[in-house]
């Protein structure tokens, strides 16, 4: 009888257990089973769940965090807690609970649920202690907000605030002072026409609230004109527009000052320290800078720039090149605290300004580059060779670490190579910042007599790093240490994944997971197989991830059962960056497809597709997506970096379905759309752009740092270079310029990186003072420049189109050097203008210099021939080729690819993974072949993607099927099944028979 009762309480328990893991794997069914409760059993939940309590009952312990962990987890969790607080609470809003509970939602969700159809839904009678309730959360959730839902969320505040607004006769509006500070940043809403009906009398009220300025400094989003209906209004109501205190009081609207005529140069200055704010805009600056020009040549009346450099604000940033290299270095330096702080700076001027602050001396310390701070990217490459052991170290801990990304390579080299130089590099490790390890060379590395894996626990590596690091610690280290410590992972070899035993992966394997994104589509392969080979050992149920890296046919037998779990999986992956085949990639989405049936119902199915939606064909885009499912698939395509043409056609067809024609689109939405709205062709850009300038320029300037189509840059410089406006001062006039339109620094600086439309005639009527805006430069300008500076090599081998022979000629001719006498950070800084050497001249660079340099010199497509003569500098740093491993490959890159047709016919198999795809890509067609078939199975997914046209018309069938095989994810030891997956049949079965016996085997056991 116990016995009996004991079963029963234990099978209770399972099922309450399993009943709690539904509910979380399985979003719906939460939202269906806490809409069965009444109104108390449904709050207490809700409290229970949002507050993450514990509770124990005589059954089971429920941990309340942890299912709330797992549903914020879950990709549909957030949206079932909204929908479900939406669904019981609106009807009840008026009560404390439910406004409680759906400001918890909305802002756990960070407002990503609150769409205007919700606020439509709001009961009408409110009281008003409700009313100002849920407008305080809707202030909290402002910038989480769309733009339109921030207009619907100021068009239901504006209908509370006029139920109890009285019009009077002295006033026509129903905009008080309480009621503009009531609207708190949703104020930018305002018709301009609304605010020119405010009075005078509330205007100045609202001025004088002690709260004003910290409401009027947080519109960040403001519009031109809104700004400016302000001002008007405030000018108005008989304030002193040039009074300290009440430019203070402005807060950005300081921005659109439009009086500077009538200031006094104290005034003008006082102006520009407040204009500082100005950066935290999120428009175009352009505006912002003409201000700062006018004002800047105000405070210029009565005081030399020299005298007046630091007392002006960030305006110096306006400063053309002649006027910074008028100033004396004494006033520079009088002034860098002021300077370095300033941001915005070009590089040219960043040049100028610390070779001013440095001066004669050429000697760097500690204490000057603590002064310069982001202005030490200025400072000529060489210089930091000067420095002491112990002032390098302390720079380390502060300015250098802090500045370390914005350093070219060649100075990010010099200072490694000093810190080398400065200690043993086992402490050297601890001591160099993660962002600058990755310049550490191989053949540093190769020094080191003992590591500790916690130094190297932040630091960033380089493959080749990696793989010489693993390798190393792992004949002292176990496993578990070495799969937890930072980046090492990248450097895991497949043999070493393939011979752990069963336990040690299995336990360890959430190292794995939790580092995916480390791993290159190889060691992902190697992983994928290891997992399948372990099930016949613990029938273990393998990741989904894993699976498309396993050849097609596995993905093609993924059963309804797990289409879930496989969806949710993939959908949170970036699939270009584990797949690198595009029939593999077709095959997932066509499995995809059948998990939806071919559909996508709801917005449930976008939380689960997740990034897969960026790879579903234009057919399903087009008319696959259900109307309900519309809105949350095109928040989840602005993610979407590299849509193809089809996709964007049918991405466009689902904008137009919904607002209509783009010749109609409101200020609101664009902002909306974000980079959606490059889907549109390019006379529609050009109309919006033309209708909506402030809207598209700031949308131009985020999509700069991506993947920006042609048609969008083309239509903004159209706009832009149609509506130019000339420069304050009117540039001097070149020959020949006379019927030119040249850019002017306004153009410039809205254009970003459709810059690169301007023609070379334009281009060369620039004017001087406009010159360092400039992005490139012309062959015959660089001709007449001092190329003695490292620095200014490193910029210039950033320009395409250049003759790298002559440029390389002129770097030694004005520099004094010779190849001989080039050091690490001399190659480093070179970059691909390298590439111009003669051949035989490179065997004079110092192997010591290449040793430095490798890995730098290694990502260079350069010609065969010069390849060819690195490949031997490489010889004569690590040995001869045959001694190679792959550390060593991964390290000298391209070089490898000037081996011979007889090194590259020897290269182990197990090495082939180690070659770059660059480098495999530039092999010549005719030493390509010469690879056996067992080495092209070997090459791995990326390598074998990095194969040309032209290489793979040199090879045999037997070679193309193992090249086939290697991009599919077979391995060497399934090199048997070559044959079978050419007709795909008796594979097929296989992985039929095995899936089969798998999920059986794993069903029973649920049983």
């Amino acid at each position: 009888m116990v016995r009996n009762r004991t079963l029963n309480v234990e099978h209770i328990t399972s099922i309450l257990r399993n009943y709690q893991k539904d509910l979380i794997s399985e979003p719906k069914q939460l939202l269906s089973e806490l809409m069965t409760l009444d109104n108390q059993q449904f709050l207490t939940a809700m409290r229970l769940l949002l507050c993450g309590r514990k509770e124990q009952t005589a059954l089971i312990d429920i941990d309340f965090d942890l299912i709330k962990e797992a549903l914020m987890q879950s990709p549909s969790g957030n949206r079932s807690l909204f929908i479900t607080v939406r669904n019981r609470c609106l009807p009840a809003l008026n009560t404390a609970d439910c406004v409680e509970l759906m400001g918890a939602v909305m802002r756990l969700s960070s407002g990503e649920f609150v769409q205007k159809d919700l606020l439509g839904e709001f009961p009408r009678d409110m009281p008003e202690d409700t009313f100002r309730n849920i407008t305080a959360i809707f202030k909290d959730l402002y910038d989480k907000l769309s733009v339109s839902t921030q207009r619907a969320v100021y068009d239901w505040i504006t209908v509370g605030l006029q139920k109890s607004s009285k019009l009077t006769e002295v006033s026509s509006s129903w905009v008080t002072a309480e009621n503009l500070w009531f609207l708190g940043r949703y104020i930018i809403h305002l018709p301009v026409e609304e605010i020119h009906k405010i009075s005078l009398g509330e205007i100045r009220m609202f001025i004088n609230y002690d709260n004003a300025t910290k409401q009027l400094d947080s519109m960040y989003d403001i519009k031109h004109g809104t700004a400016r209906a302000f001002l008007k209004r405030i000018n108005g109501s008989g304030f002193d527009m040039s009074n300290t205190s009440i430019v203070y009081r402005l807060g950005l609207l300081v921005c659109f000052y439009d009086n500077v005529q009538q200031l006094r140069p104290a005034d003008a200055r006082n102006l520009l320290h407040q204009l500082i704010k100005c950066n935290q805009l999120r428009g175009s600056q352009s505006d912002v800078q003409k201000l700062k020009s006018q004002l800047l040549e105000i405070v210029m009346k009565n005081q030399t720039l020299n005298e007046s450099l630091g007392s002006v604000s960030d305006a110096v940033v306006g400063l053309d090149p002649g006027q910074l290299e008028a100033l004396s270095p004494q006033a520079v330096q009088a002034s860098i605290g002021v300077l370095q702080q300033v941001s915005g700076w070009t590089r040219s001027q960043i040049l100028i300004l610390a070779h001013k602050f440095i001066g004669e001396h050429k000697l760097l310390s500690f204490a000057n580059i603590s002064q310069l701070g982001p202005l030490i990217s200025g400072i000529d490459a060489n210089l930091f060779y000067s420095i002491s052991a112990e002032d390098l170290g302390r720079a380390l801990e502060g300015t250098l670490s802090q500045y370390a990304s914005e350093l070219n390579p060649a100075q990010q080299l010099a200072v490694v190579s000093q810190v080398l130089t400065s200690a043993n590099t086992t402490s050297a490790m601890r001591q160099i910042p993660s962002v600058l390890f990755t310049e550490v060379s191989l053949s540093a590395l190769l020094q080191v007599q003992d590591v500790e894996p916690s130094a190297l626990e932040e630091k960033q590596l380089r493959r080749s790093q990696a793989v010489f690091l693993y390798d190393a610690l792992s004949k002292s280290v176990p496993p578990v240490d070495l799969l937890s410590t930072g980046q090492l992972v990248k450097g895991i070899s497949c043999e070493q994944i393939q011979t752990m035993d069963s336990k040690t992966f299995l336990y360890n394997f959430s190292l794995f997971e939790r580092n995916f994104h480390f791993l290159s589509a190889f060691q992902m392969n190697c992983l994928a197989w290891k997992y399948w080979r372990e099930l016949n050992v613990t029938n273990a149920f393998i990741p989904p991830l894993l699976l498309p890296l396993l050849p097609t046919e596995y993905v093609d037998n993924v059963p309804t059962s797990l289409c879930q779990s496989f969806l949710v999986s993939l959908g949170r992956t970036d699939l270009d960056l584990i797949i690198i085949q595009e029939a593999k990639r077709e095959a997932v989405v066509k499995k995809v497809l059948q998990c939806l049936n071919g559909r996508i119902q709801d917005e449930y199915d976008v939380d689960a597709l997740g990034r897969l939606l960026c790879s579903l064909p234009p057919s399903t885009l087009r008319r696959g997506i259900s109307q309900q499912a519309v809105p949350s698939a095109l928040t989840q395509l602005k993610t979407c970096c590299c849509l193809s043409p089809e996709q964007k056609a049918a991405v466009k067809s689902i904008l137009v379905e919904l607002h209509g024609s783009p010749s109609g689109w409101t200020a609101e939405l664009i902002p909306d759309l974000g980079p959606l709205i490059t889907v549109l062709h390019k006379d529609e850009l050009i109309a919006i752009a033309s209708k909506f300038p402030d809207d598209i320029l700031p949308l131009a300037l985020k999509l700069s740092s991506g993947s920006v189509p042609e048609e969008f840059l083309s239509a903004l410089f159209e706009v832009v270079r149609g509506s130019s406006v000339p420069d304050v001062a009117a540039p001097e006039e070149k020959t020949g310029c006379h019927a030119v339109t040249a850019p002017f620094r306004d153009d410039i600086r809205k254009l970003s990186d459709a810059n690169l439309y301007w023609s070379e005639a334009e281009l060369g009527c620039i004017s001087s003072d406009t010159l360092y805006h400039r992005f490139a430069l012309t062959e015959s300008e660089i001709k007449s420049l001092n190329l003695s500076s490292i620095d200014s090599m490193t910029v210039l081998s950033q320009q395409e189109g250049l003759d790298m022979a002559t440029l390389l000629h002129e770097f030694l001719h004005d520099s004094g050097l010779s190849f001989s006498s080039l050091n690490g950070s001399d190659l480093a800084g070179l970059g691909v203008i390298l590439c111009g050497v003669d051949p035989k001249q490179v065997h004079f660079i110092s192997p010591a210099a290449y040793s430095i340099a490798a890995a730098r010199i290694g990502t260079l497509a350069c010609p065969w021939d010069v390849l060819h003569e690195f490949k031997k500098m490489a010889e004569s740093v690590f040995g001869r080729v045959e001694t190679w491993s792959g550390s060593i490959l991964q390290e000298v890159g391209t070089a490898a690819a000037g081996m011979t047709k007889e090194e590259l016919s020897a290269v182990p198999k197990e090495l082939m993974p180690y070659f770059q795809p660059l480098a495999i890509a530039i092999i010549p067609p005719e030493n390509f072949r010469e690879f056996s078939t067992e080495q092209l199975l070997a090459l791995g997914p990326e390598n074998a993607a990095a194969v040309t046209a032209e290489q793979r018309e040199q090879l045999s069938q037997q070679q193309l099927l193992s090249l086939q095989g290697a991009l599919n994810g077979l391995r060497d030891n399934d090199a048997s099944l070559l044959d079978i997956v050419s007709t795909g049949f008796v594979f097929h079965c296989s992985a039929v028979t095995w899936l089969w016996l798998y999920w059986l085997l794993g069903s029973m056991l649920v049983e």
